[in-house]
């Protein structure tokens, strides 16, 4: 597909053909990182490899989990074009800029053993135990309560270009809301009674 486009280009390099280019790779960006827009957490399982847009997709979830052997990597680079889906945005969130560059300047495909350790993934497990492990996640979210777990979402997603008094207005106003719900009562009720919460508020 890129390299149908990559040939259409060529013929005409700038102009409509550059122009038919930028429109189909956003629309293409965004058919796959709508994962984004999910209300409620998303937890990516990485079997063997997710390199360059798969492993985008997989940034682009709020949790990681990969095997340990997997081969994650941005080889955009070493393909002759610039990161795509959202590569230059979430990477240097999760790993730091000076990381980030490396990976995307070199496109080196790293392990999920060493992905774990800079932060890329949650948690790298044996190749075996991925799925079952990214389900655990998923329910231990679930356990939360919904509503909290939503919002929190939402407040995290619009962090990175928030102040810190902006920051503390959203959580003041999210918290504000859960003060009249059922689910912060039960919640620590549960806590109070050393028993698991029943939460409602979906």
């Amino acid at each position: 597909m890129i390299e149908a486009k990559a040939r259409a280009g060529a013929a005409d390099p700038g102009g409509p053909a550059r122009a038919a280019n930028q429109r189909f790779m956003r629309e293409f960006y965004g058919l796959f990182l709508s994962v984004r827009d999910l209300p409620c957490p998303s937890v990516a399982a990485v079997h063997g490899a997710a390199i360059g847009a798969g492993l985008c997709v997989a940034l682009a979830c709020d949790l990681r989990v990969a095997a340990r052997d997997a081969k994650l990597g941005l080889n955009f680079a070493r393909l002759g074009i610039h990161p795509g889906m959202g590569a230059t945005w979430t990477l240097p969130r999760l790993v730091g800029p000076a990381r980030a560059a490396e990976l995307l300047f070199t496109g080196r495909t790293l392990e999920g053993a060493e992905a774990e350790r800079i932060g890329l993934v949650n948690r790298a497990v044996a190749a075996d135990e991925v799925r079952g492990a990214a389900l655990d996640l998923a329910r231990e979210i679930a356990a939360a309560a919904p509503r909290a777990v939503r919002a929190a979402k939402r407040s995290l997603a619009g962090s990175a270009a928030a102040s810190l008094a902006g920051q503390l207005e959203v959580e003041a106003a999210a918290q504000a809301l859960d003060y009249e719900t059922h689910d912060l009562r039960e919640g620590l009720d549960a806590a109070r009674e050393r028993r698991r919460p029943r939460f409602q508020d979906g």
